[in-house]
């Protein structure tokens, strides 16, 4: 009986299936674990890896990261175990060990999970400090449940098994505030071990003090003494609060550094006075060597600051967790301008490569960016960065480090204002994209939605093996009456510019036939629709969107049905999923991934019919971001995922029949249920 093509496919992948299994047991029988072998062999969902052991990348526990600096492995230096707070799906204590020892720049193991799933240390895994105190290292955490302040003795030796509560009833503030962190130091200098917190009340946050007036081993807190108050004192209220207190002008008493919107440091000098505005001196932004000291991520909400000697030089250095999940490094060089202690600008602590992650709410592309003939990826992600990594090649592809684009001559990192009227504002990057030749010269550009749902054009100018990317510039659109714009954007627009829902992705398709790719994305009523793409008078300028993907019972395909700041958020990909030679619609959903099957035109509409998940598993917290792939090229389209933490999710199929993880046997069915965005 001859066999056909799907057939030699499925039998040529059992055979790999086989041999990786025996390598597997190979080498947990040898080595105890399974080193080595790839994390997609079973041909199941699971993280990419770098496949690239001597790779150095930035250290990144995913999503909001919370780090307690400690010697977690009692070999004299100093490891990093840090919270992933931000996503639920991966959140718990991750164990990043020191490889290096205590030097300005140290290189990390690859982190691994230390805590059981869904372990969270205080209010969403965000709220807590580590305590050096007398050589024991403690950690202080608000249990908002029951309204107490908990501490875990001895952690590298207890690893967060002796929970006890704080001798003395201290639950009145925690109850009393929103976030609160609480670390535990000897802010006066009498030998007694005080307790520091900062509280976040209903008037702004304050950082009080509790003074112990009993011993170390019997504690008798004070009433809180207010140190600083936002509401009053001057300069502090554009910070975030923190329990960020170290003696940074080695002068024997301890100041204050908290962050600001902008991700910069305010520098609060201990003088020793007392007032009822501000125990220290107004705050000033610190000074770097060269620059104003300014962290990669803009946003302060998500950065947890926490002050310790980390390379044991003597002078006291900042590390800072972002709300990309890296880690940050100021290093203090010990000189004093002014009474005011130098850092140099922060520079993320680097590990050894394992899972390709990209930055948090990661939105990739598979596309051969260097015209090499191996498929790369091209992402955006939440910090606004436009990032390629390049395959290095192998059936289970070697990738490099993730590196930053350039346009017009500059890094490509599209950060937009969040623009709230008499505030200062922010910054916000989540970038999605789509990679494709726009403009019909054969070389591959870049559509570009920023987090305010600008969509920007970033031309190709150099040559498909050198590509050189011009500056980014708005598309217009040939509206019919005034320019359709969402209810609720944070963006602004100027003329006939495009101003689309927000955190949604572009993606170019030749929706006519016409040999120019046109725009296909979400309207501003969350309806998908065509912009068709036309050349008039030189210029390249998109037609008035039109809904033409309607279901099979005509009506037009609504994506979004939501309203405000939960419209847009869609990403979406165009591939032949199921092999039938038709391109069809896969799209961010929850848990994960949905797809819908073109059933070919009618009218020149295109018919979608929902067939409901790709995905089973829960990889969001936001949306994910599906494409596909065929990094193996056996004619199979695969599934990746960026996902909120930034890491990517790859599905190897066995064959094309094969649509969803859902269903072990015979082909999906569409669903019974109608789409809507939940």
């Amino acid at each position: 009986m001859p066999i056909n093509y799907m057939e030699i496919v499925v039998i040529r992948r059992m055979v790999e299936n086989i041999i990786s299994n025996a390598k597997m047991r190979f080498l947990v029988g040898v080595f105890g674990c399974a080193t080595g072998v790839p994390a997609v062999a079973q041909f199941t969902l699971a993280k990419m890896e770098y496949n690239n052991p001597d790779l150095l990348v930035d250290l990144d526990v995913g999503f909001k990261s919370v780090p307690m600096p400690l010697d977690f492995d009692g070999d004299g230096d100093l490891d990093l175990l840090v919270s992933q707070s931000g996503s639920y799906v991966e959140s718990g204590i991750y164990y990043f060990e020191n490889i290096s020892g205590n030097v300005d720049d140290p290189i990390f193991r690859q982190g691994d999970r230390m805590s059981s799933d869904r372990f969270r240390l205080g209010r969403d895994g965000k709220y807590f400090a580590v305590s050096d105190v007398e050589g024991s290292v403690h950690v202080l955490t608000p249990d908002l449940a029951n309204a107490e302040l908990l501490i875990y003795r001895d952690v590298p030796e207890n690893v967060f098994w002796k929970r006890e509560r704080m001798p003395q009833a201290l639950g009145e503030y925690v109850r009393e505030s929103g976030s609160n962190t609480w670390k535990m130091v000897d802010f006066d200098s009498d030998h007694r071990v005080d307790l520091v917190c900062s509280r976040e009340l209903e008037n702004g946050y304050v950082l009080q003090w509790l003074r112990n007036i009993g011993s170390n081993d019997d504690p008798d807190y004070t009433e809180p003494v207010t140190l600083i108050d936002a509401s009053k004192c001057n300069g502090a209220r554009e910070t975030y609060p923190e329990v960020a207190l170290g003696d940074y002008d080695n002068d024997g008493d301890l100041d204050y550094i908290a962050v600001t919107s902008f991700g910069q440091l305010k520098y609060f000098r201990n003088s020793g006075h007392t007032s009822s505005d501000c125990y220290f001196d107004a705050p000033i932004v610190l000074e770097g060597a060269q620059d104003t000291l300014q962290l990669y991520t803009f946003y302060g909400g998500a950065t947890k600051l926490r002050a310790i000697d980390f390379n044991r030089d003597g002078y006291m250095d900042i590390i800072a967790g972002d709300e990309e999940g890296k880690v940050s490094f100021f290093k203090n060089t010990g000189e004093i301008r002014q009474g005011i202690p130098v850092f140099e600008q922060p520079r993320f602590f680097q590990q050894k490569a394992r899972f390709l992650d990209v930055g948090a709410l990661a939105a990739p592309r598979i596309f051969d960016w260097n015209g090499d003939g191996m498929d790369d990826i091209i992402t955006g992600n939440g910090a606004g960065d436009i990032l390629f990594v390049e395959n290095l090649g192998g059936e289970t592809p070697t990738w490099g480090r993730p590196e930053l684009l350039q346009a017009g001559g500059e890094d490509l990192r599209i950060v937009a204002d969040w623009a709230i009227p008499g505030t200062e504002d922010p910054h916000w990057g989540y970038t999605t994209l789509d990679v494709g030749d726009f403009n019909g010269d054969d070389l591959p550009d870049l559509l570009v939605n920023e987090h305010n749902g600008n969509i920007v054009f970033i031309e190709n100018v150099g040559t498909r093996k050198r590509p050189v990317l011009a500056t980014p510039r708005p598309l217009e659109v040939k509206w019919k009456g005034a320019p359709q714009k969402p209810a609720w954007i944070p963006g602004v627009s100027n003329g006939n510019e495009l101003l689309a829902p927000w955190r949604t992705s572009p993606l170019m398709m030749d929706y006519n036939e016409d040999g120019v790719n046109d725009l296909v994305m979400l309207d501003y009523e969350g309806y998908l629709a065509t912009f068709i793409n036309s050349k008039v008078d030189g210029k390249w300028i998109l037609e008035h969107p039109v809904r033409n993907f309607i279901y099979p019972d005509g009506t037009p395909v609504l994506l979004n049905q939501l309203k405000g700041s939960s419209h847009g958020r869609l990403k979406i990909t165009w591939a032949d999923w199921d092999g039938d030679g038709l391109k069809d619609l896969i799209f961010s959903s929850k848990p994960a991934v949905d797809w819908m099957k073109n059933r070919g035109k009618i009218d020149g509409n295109t018919v979608l019919q929902y067939m409901g998940r790709v995905v089973s598993r829960t990889l969001m917290g936001h949306t994910d971001g599906p494409v596909v792939s065929d990094f193996d090229k056996d004619g199979v389209l695969d599934l990746v995922v960026g996902t909120e933490t930034g890491v990517l999710y790859y599905w190897r199929r066995p064959h094309s029949e094969i649509t969803t993880t859902m269903t072990t046997t015979g082909k999906q069915k569409p669903a019974t249920y109608k789409y809507f965005k939940r």
